[in-house]
């Protein structure tokens, strides 16, 4: 048997058959909302007509998102749920452009659909709200013909914002802050377009994920004969690159320790004793491992959410922390990235509550401070590898 055809759990109800698997997949994720008057109670549409509107409409996304290399996993009435698979290498800058190329396909396209509609005596579309983001989702075959339908935290968020008022805009693209990590990371992309901050969406009372408008921007100052940069744009890019200079030195201000390697295997270490980061320090030397620490858990949180690669990395937590205690962080940054490795350190004796309280932990994930210098670089060791 094929180890897949292992790892898929079945739930059946009534008629309804699923299967859930185990693993789990980055990919970025697209919400597509199209608003018309096909709906108006005012106005008079038999079903012949709606179906033909819908059949329209749909196909006429559905043949954008193939040419780029995109999914639709299904209609939700007047929002489309695509996914799109390239994108185990966050580094394929290609893909995450193609990506931003198919949004602004389907807003600059909208006109000639109109056409189309309107051709066929029918009511055009007014607009369009576009949310992208990217993440880990989890795969499901659903249905009697197992259609792929795709579910977790990075598809409830990315709804969630498409169906806010205030941050899915009409005719809009609107990227969650992890896609916007990944983006600001390629130069031709910063280059090519223009992000500005669209507010944020509260995952809780005190924690807030950003959202970002993206726009091609109208005049791109290059040199096509000697593919040199622009005078005028270079002077904004150098102040642009200095204020990320001040922003992330001011970041700084809450690390405790910073250690900078080579190594891609890195450890991120969030407690507000000094003490012990300085005590975790030492355990860890001639390891070759980068280690970043924080005294404050927000700090802490935002420096993951800035980060864009989530390969290899630990993150030792204390529970026991003023305002965001270990729980909560842990929760947080699970909702970044699932794949992040956590490792609890605490001087409470709550192993099997946690056990309880936090699903997938296990025991090996816990330790009781104060912690054995051999324990503690061996486990280390074994969650790296």
């Amino acid at each position: 048997m094929d180890r897949r055809d292992k790892m898929w759990h079945h739930s059946n109800k009534g008629n309804k058959s699923i299967k859930f698997t185990d693993d789990s997949l980055k990919c970025c994720v697209c919400f597509i909302e199209f608003q018309s008057l096909i709906n108006n109670s005012s106005l008079t549409y038999d079903s012949s007509h709606i179906r033909e509107y819908y059949s329209t409409v749909i196909n006429s996304l559905a043949q954008i998102i193939k040419r780029n290399n995109g999914k639709i996993v299904k209609s939700l009435g007047d929002r489309l749920l695509c996914y799109f698979l390239n994108f185990s290498d966050i580094n394929n800058e290609k893909a995450f452009e193609e990506l931003i190329q198919c949004g602004l396909e389907i807003l600059e396209e909208r006109e000639v659909l109109n056409k189309e509609l309107l051709k066929d005596d029918l009511p055009p579309v007014d607009s369009y709200k576009i949310c992208l983001d990217y993440g880990v989702v989890d795969l499901a075959l659903a249905g009697d013909n197992y259609q792929i339908d795709i579910f977790g935290s990075t598809v409830n968020i990315c709804s969630k914002i498409n169906s806010s008022p205030s941050l899915s805009l009409p005719n809009e693209i609107i990227i969650g802050n992890n896609f916007y990590r990944i983006l600001k990371s390629f130069s031709n992309i910063v280059t090519n377009y223009n992000f500005s901050n669209n507010g944020e969406f509260k995952v809780t009372e005190n924690i807030g994920y950003p959202t970002y408008n993206l726009k091609r921007r109208d005049n791109i100052l290059t040199n096509d004969v000697t593919n040199c940069t622009h005078p005028i744009m270079e002077k904004q890019l150098n102040s642009s690159a200095k204020e990320d200079f001040i922003k992330n030195k001011n970041k700084k201000r809450g690390f405790f320790l910073h250690k900078k390697n080579n190594n891609n295997k890195k450890i991120i270490i969030v407690d507000d004793n000094q003490e012990v980061l300085f005590t975790y320090r030492l355990f860890l030397e001639g390891y070759n491992y980068h280690i970043t620490s924080f005294t404050d858990p927000f700090l802490a949180l935002n420096y993951i959410k800035e980060s864009t690669d989530f390969d290899n990395l630990l993150v030792i937590l204390d529970i026991r922390m003023e305002h965001l205690n270990g729980f909560q962080l842990h929760q947080q940054i699970k909702s970044i990235d699932p794949t992040i490795k956590i490792l609890f350190v605490t001087v409470l004796d709550i192993l099997d509550e946690l056990l309880t309280i936090i699903p997938g932990l296990t025991k090996e994930q816990i330790m009781r401070k104060p912690v054995d210098k051999k324990l503690f670089t061996n486990t280390v060791k074994n969650m790296l590898n």
